[in-house]
């Protein structure tokens, strides 16, 4: 049994915008990047994360406070990828 203490409101239902249940391995559609996921960022990193709203990504993990960390590998040559990874509220995803 977890006897972590949580700030309330935490740990976030796992649930989606929609009302259907997530978990590890899922593939979500991002609705909407919250600026506050923006803050302290340099430009390239706020443009990669921005152009990742409406896009389709994985979730690889739930973390303690039910903030779903999701992943999107675009893969740009036979040898080089590039991999892009945060956390959302799981409100800001859609199961797809």
């Amino acid at each position: 049994m977890n006897n972590k203490e949580y700030p309330e409101g935490f740990p976030l239902k796992p649930y989606d915008a929609e009302g259907s249940e997530l978990q590890t391995g899922d593939t979500v559609k991002i609705l909407h990047i919250p600026e506050g996921l923006l803050n302290n960022l340099d430009k390239e990193t706020i443009n990669i994360i921005k152009n990742c709203e409406g896009n389709l990504m994985t979730i690889y993990e739930i973390d303690d406070y039910g903030y779903m960390w999701v992943e999107k590998t675009i893969l740009e040559t036979d040898d080089e990828y590039e991999s892009h990874s945060f956390s959302m509220e799981p409100k800001n995803l859609v199961k797809s």
